[in-house]
């Protein structure tokens, strides 16, 4: 007789069940580090969930783990810090994230409450009489802040926030820069093309007798751009004589010198508390002054200063397939997440904001993926990578895509863009970048993918600069930028501002099938290529730009003479080495290094409505199949049309497909 059911009773008893795929830890507000760590018994910390997430690993190895965080406001007094024994494997991959949409944060601010409106009449005398009923005091002595920082040293300074948003360290002028009068340090600079006065010390008249008053200041930080409008600094001010109306900075100066009529702004400076939004911080007494945006109450308002001051929040080192997905991290001055080595892991759909360097940074490793996160409010860059080798043209294999990346550099203004990668082979596409003073991206390396991509509203302070940034090394082969838009780069102050910039002997670069809107100002066009060779700028579309394409090519007796210097010959042929196979082979132009100098290929793109094609043109420059037109009141979109393309004998481009794809955040970027 036949017994199914027993049949199947007794099969069960010599077959084990499966293994789950993936074991859950939970980590709670409400939790308790004694806790076993289970849905209905959370940990407290990361911490407690990592150490119970190592044991089970080390028994386990062949099961993912998944570590669920319930949103609220973690308070983060040490940095996160993962290592190989934290990481997983391509089949059993370990995960922090969120246990719903919502994503925990983890911050390094304090939140400020014990507001009070100024009495204190020693203060209140040093300050605009319009302004004294506005301002309000916190004491923080007895708060737990015992490191109160510096105001511009850059990961020791604290920022204050208000319901989120980034409130302004008093200074003068409230919002743009101030003109220097006359430069009077003692050692003359040495002549340059822009033919200035210039001095090496920092010491310069002021303009302003209302600027009398901060010789009674205890720490004046002046902000400037004091030579050259593409490198700013900040610096402490030595001495205020208020008869010769001279100011004087302390050592050490800055690299380029001073020039009559830099600009500058004064900063920290509690005589300056004039402005709704602007704060003060005396270190000496504890005390902190604040004078509200309107409408809000300080009692009621969500205040927080940044305290935490390690140098990265969350650091993975030689770790392998582990994310973080779906968490927040905000309110340091220091940077985000750091990955150091270790392959396969992912940042993901995470927010980092109020940071005060960078929001992610990558040192080597090896296909390290950082997507679909929304970073903002960075003091200094958005992400660097520092990964592949240059010198066996070996990929990093990493991969920047779908981010939105926007108000970055606030603090440092120039040569921190929202991406800087320097090495080989990195991929860079379907990203948004936008809103900094300086550039965008800034590209050292070979091999490079940067595709589908929007970038607008950068450049809109400094000066000779572009929304990509590539310079002074002819080795740097491989690039390619193809896909993207470009809109509104139009900064500048001497130079100008470009799209693209190819500067100083960058050569062997495709640029292709991009659109530039609005791109270009002074003498740049939307690309300009400063003295290169072997690019190639084919199939775009240049909308109501400045100028399609800049030049300025170099004589032959500079580019020789520059080849022939000590730092050119280390670049070439100690940092990589050009004539190894590994080089030739995949850069046969490379051979020809020394000939062919300013010979670019300019062809099949459609110009429309620019004010002029092409700025200081000369005839070693190749160009084919460029089409001039007036835009007759169509637009861009109307214009990259396929079969409007194709009637202008050029091929398509894919502008739909250019921009974010996935991110969740997209909504906080459009607001």
């Amino acid at each position: 007789m036949y017994f199914p059911m027993l049949s199947l009773i007794l099969l069960s008893l010599f077959v084990s069940p499966p293994k789950a795929k993936t074991h859950q830890f939970f980590v709670s507000v409400t939790g308790n580090d004694t806790n076993a760590g289970t849905k209905s018994a959370p940990f407290a910390s990361v911490a407690a969930a990592q150490k119970a997430a190592r044991a089970f690993k080390k028994l386990n190895p062949d099961v993912g783990i998944k570590v669920l965080i319930t949103p609220g406001i973690y308070d983060l007094k040490h940095a996160l810090v993962f290592n190989a024994e934290d990481g997983g494997t391509k089949d059993a991959p370990v995960t922090y994230t969120s246990t719903g949409n919502e994503a925990p944060v983890f911050t390094g601010g304090k939140a400020i409450v014990n507001w009070v409106q100024l009495r204190d009449s020693s203060v209140l005398n040093r300050l605009d009489n319009a302004v004294r009923h506005k301002i309000y005091a916190a004491d923080i002595s007895g708060t737990g802040i015992t490191d109160l920082g510096d105001p511009t040293e850059p990961g020791r300074r604290p920022e204050l926030f208000c319901n989120n948003i980034l409130q302004t360290l008093a200074r003068w002028p409230n919002a743009g820069f101030a003109v220097s009068g006359k430069v009077k340090g003692n050692t003359v600079l040495p002549p340059t093309y822009i033919k200035v006065n210039g001095t090496k010390e920092g010491v310069f008249e002021y303009t302003d007798a209302t600027k009398n008053k901060w010789a009674d200041e205890d720490d004046v930080r002046i902000c400037g751009y004091f030579y050259w409008d593409w490198a700013e600094g900040f610096q402490q001010v030595k001495q205020i004589d208020t008869i010769a109306k001279v100011i004087t900075l302390n050592e050490p100066y800055h690299h380029y010198g001073y020039k009559d009529g830099f600009r500058y702004f004064g900063l920290n400076i509690l005589s300056e508390l004039d402005s709704a939004g602007e704060w003060y911080l005396d270190r000496k007494q504890g005390m902190l002054y604040w004078y509200p945006p309107a409408g809000i109450e300080p009692g009621k308002a969500d205040v927080v200063l940044s305290v935490f001051s390690e140098d990265f929040m969350v650091t993975l080192k030689d770790c392998a397939y582990l994310d973080m997905e779906n968490l927040a991290f905000r309110e340091t001055r220091g940077s985000g997440i750091h990955i150091q080595d270790g392959n396969n892991c992912r940042i993901k759909d995470c927010r980092l904001e109020r940071i005060g360097r960078d929001g992610v940074r990558i040192d080597s490793g090896k296909a390290h993926t950082i997507t679909g996160n929304y970073l903002a409010g960075m003091g200094f860059g958005g992400i660097k990578v520092y990964a592949g080798s240059r010198k066996n043209l070996i990929h990093s294999e990493h991969v920047i895509d779908n981010n939105i990346v926007e108000h970055f550099s606030l603090f440092k203004r120039t040569y921190e863009p929202a991406v800087h990668f320097t090495g080989c082979g990195i991929t860079i596409r379907h990203n948004r970048f936008r809103y900094s003073s300086s550039s965008a991206m800034r590209l050292d390396g070979n091999d490079m993918l940067v595709e589908f991509n929007e970038v607008s509203f950068v450049v809109n302070e400094s000066d000779d600069q572009g929304a990509v940034d590539m310079f002074f090394n002819p080795s740097y082969r491989g690039n390619i930028f193809r896909y993207n838009y470009w809109s509104d780069i139009a900064g500048g102050t001497r130079h100008g501002a470009a799209g693209i910039r190819l500067d100083d002997m960058i050569s062997g670069t495709l640029i292709y099938g991009n659109v530039f809107e609005r791109c270009g100002v002074l003498n740049f066009g939307a690309v300009q290529i400063h003295g290169g060779k072997e690019n190639v700028v084919d199939n775009n579309v240049f909308y109501k730009c400045n100028a399609a394409v800049s030049f300025s090519p170099w004589s032959k007796e500079r580019w020789l003479a520059e080849l022939e210097s000590e730092r050119m010959k280390k670049m070439l042929y100690e940092d990589v080495d050009i004539n190894a196979p590994v080089y030739t082979n995949r850069y046969p132009d490379i051979r020809n290094l020394k000939t062919g100098i300013n010979e670019n290929n300019i062809k099949n793109n459609l110009i429309i409505d620019c004010k002029t094609d092409y700025i200081r043109i000369d005839k070693a420059q190749q160009l084919s199949n460029n089409t001039t037109i007036a835009s007759q009141g169509l637009t861009v979109t109307e214009y990259c049309e396929t079969a409007t393309l194709k009637k202008y004998g050029m091929q398509s481009i894919p502008l739909k497909e250019i921009g974010i794809k996935k991110n969740k955040w997209l909504s906080l970027s459009n607001s």
